[in-house]
This record gives structure tokens, sequence and C-alpha cells, in this order.
């Protein structure tokens, strides 16, 4: 019985299971992903994690050791240069185990071991773009105009008139509209004679046309008389 026993063999002895899984190590840190049992995956998850936490050391001791169990030194290299300096801010959690199902055959389940790669920072979330290219226009607030003096001495004449022809109890609005249709039916001499020349000289261009058109009428008329007498005269020849 395995009672109390933590040690998994996987029905091998000591030798084979350390060399399957420096193989096994190997390729995972070389591939940064590779597909296994459950069981496996999550003992091959202690060793990998174990040598990432050497290989952020970097000291040469940590290399030798890592030597000893990772078979390619190529491997030792990726693993102390580039998969240490992405694992420089995690304190563990280096891989991950994603499960795809039970395997055909004797239905074990199998998985996914990985490297995690993504970054801790949590990025803020992006405003959509709409919000972006909706730019509020600026408001312009209208600069009051000056009045001039001139226009002020006006303004009070004509509240002067209002006040006295209210107390005459003259309406001064109804006088001033008389007065404005009364300037607007008056109109200057020179302009009543040139519309009366523009008229005259239409009418006589519409006589001008309507005798040319009289003109032209005759001339067809005459040209269709001679064209039958000819007509005429050459069956009577016949």
């Amino acid at each position: 019985m395995r009672h109390r026993r933590q040690a998994k063999y996987f029905g091998r002895k000591s030798a084979h299971r350390k060399a399957m899984f420096r193989n096994m190590v190997t390729s995972f840190f070389e591939h940064g992903r590779i597909k296994t049992t459950l069981p496996r995956a999550k003992e091959l998850r202690r060793w990998a994690e174990r040598l990432i936490t050497l290989a952020k050391d970097g000291s040469l001791h940590a290399r030798r050791q890592a030597l000893e169990v990772i078979v390619d030194k190529g491997v030792v290299a990726k693993l102390f240069n580039e998969i240490a300096e992405e694992m420089r801010g995690r304190n563990g959690g280096y891989t991950r185990i994603v499960r795809i199902g039970p395997r055909r055959g004797d239905a074990a389940m199998m998985c996914y071991i990985e490297l995690v790669s993504e970054s801790l920072k949590k990025e803020a979330p992006s405003k959509p773009k709409a919000e972006e290219e909706e730019a509020v226009a600026p408001t312009v607030i209208p600069e009051a105009k000056e009045e001039s003096k001139e226009e002020v001495k006006e303004e009070e004449v004509k509240e002067k008139a209002r006040d006295e022809a209210a107390e005459k109890g003259v309406e001064p609005e109804a006088e001033d509209s008389h007065v404005e249709e009364h300037e607007s039916k008056e109109e200057p001499q020179d302009d009543v004679e040139e519309k009366v020349e523009k008229e005259k000289a239409e009418e006589e261009q519409e006589e001008k046309a309507s005798q040319d058109e009289k003109a032209a009428l005759s001339t067809l008329e005459e040209v269709k008389s001679e064209n039958k007498a000819s007509q005429e005269s050459e069956n009577k020849k016949e």
C-alpha cells in the first residue's frame, strides 16, 4: 500500500523516471508548450518552476545546477536570457495547464502545459472611437457692439417724441408708417422718364419683329404660287 507516500512513480524506476522528466522539461523550455497527460503535467510543473527560479537568480552556480537537469545547453541559454527576463515581475505561477479532454483508447485526461507570457499590468480600458472623434465645439460669445453717440442721441429724441405724442393722444407709430408710405410713393422724375423710354423701345422692337414675320410669310406664299404655276404648265405640255 502507498499510504502517506507523496512521490509519484508513474510505473517506472527512478532512473527511467528522472530521464523522462529531464527530456520533458528540456522540450518544454525549447517550445514553450507541450502536450501530455494531466498527472505528468502536474509533476512537470514542479520541475519547470524550480528551474525558472534558478534562472532568475542568474548566477554561475544556478546555471550549473540547471545544466544538471536540462539536457541541451542552448535551452539553458534561452532559459536564463529570455524566459527569466519575461518572468522577472512574477513571484510564481510561471506555467498554465489547459485540459483538452480524455485520450482515445485508455481515456487518460490530456492537457497542454505552457508558459504564461501575459503581463501583470492591467491596461486601462480604451475609449470608443466615437467619443474620441466627437470634439466639443468651443462656445463663441458674441461681443457687444458699442453704440455710437449719434445713435444714442437719436434714440433719446425718439423717446421724447413718443412721450409728447402720448401726452397729446397721438399714435406716433401710425404717423411714421404714413410718412414712409408717402415717401415710397413719390419717385424721382428721372426714373419715370427712363421707364417710359424703355417701354417705347420695347414696343418698337415688337413692331419690327411682327413686320419681319409678315414679310417672310408673304415671300413664302409667292414662292409656293410660282411652283404651282410651273407644275401646271408642265402638266399641260405633256
